[in-house]
């Protein structure tokens, strides 16, 4: 049976599709992540086309296939970075998008992940520190998918700082911690490590990112 889902969420992959369609990968605040087919909208005059952008948060109606769901409307709330959007910036975005692709499995709905990915996309739009914004970003993603937990780690300054990461609004995070170039280069090896192990896949973005 054939069913509408009205909902919104973030556009965190996208691939063409046979002649001039996109084949994307949502992450959705009522449904989890999706895969949906958005027909026509590598057509220039397409109504879809600038609203199927990777990192657009946007509002859609799927109809849900046997084989495809596919995207019947979708208008954009906000576009991360689309003004003066640069290679670095672009790095980052793709960043967040492609953890939060790794990590969570199809049709699993989580409204907390997909609340931290929107409020930290707009830190990151916002001009927030990245070193801290990425690092309490993956922390939060992995504590709240169930992969890590402070509370398993021996007792050490590494701890302290990761179990306040988990707990604590990034606000308050802001005013104790403030990481150095190399804490932070370390910091990133070591959940990028841990998260490539529990996705067993190797992160692409991470290379541009930490060199």
């Amino acid at each position: 049976m054939y069913r509408n889902l009205r909902t919104e969420g973030v556009v965190l992959s996208q691939k063409n599709f046979a002649e001039a369609d996109r084949l994307l990968t949502i992450y959705t605040r009522d449904f989890g992540k999706l895969h949906a087919l958005a027909k026509g909208a590598r057509r220039p005059k397409s109504k879809k086309a600038g609203h199927t952008q990777l990192g657009n948060w946007c509002k859609m109606l799927i109809v849900r296939g046997k084989s495809l769901d596919l995207i019947t409307e979708i208008e954009t709330k906000r576009a991360f970075g689309f003004e003066n959007l640069s290679v670095q910036k672009a790095v980052e975005i793709y960043h967040f998008l492609e953890l939060v692709n790794l990590l969570t499995a199809q049709n699993q709905k989580n409204i907390q992940i997909f609340s931290l990915l929107v409020n930290f996309l707009k830190k990151l739009d916002g001009g927030y520190d990245y070193k801290l914004l990425s690092a309490v970003f993956k922390i939060k993603l992995i504590s709240n998918l169930g992969f890590f937990s402070a509370e398993n780690l021996k007792d050490s300054n590494l701890k302290v700082f990761l179990k306040f990461c988990e707990e604590k609004d990034f606000d308050s995070i802001t005013t104790k911690i403030d990481l150095s170039e190399k804490n932070h280069l370390k910091l990133s090896l070591f959940l990028d490590s841990m998260i490539e192990n529990a996705a067993e896949r190797k992160l692409k973005t991470s290379r541009f990112l930490n060199g």
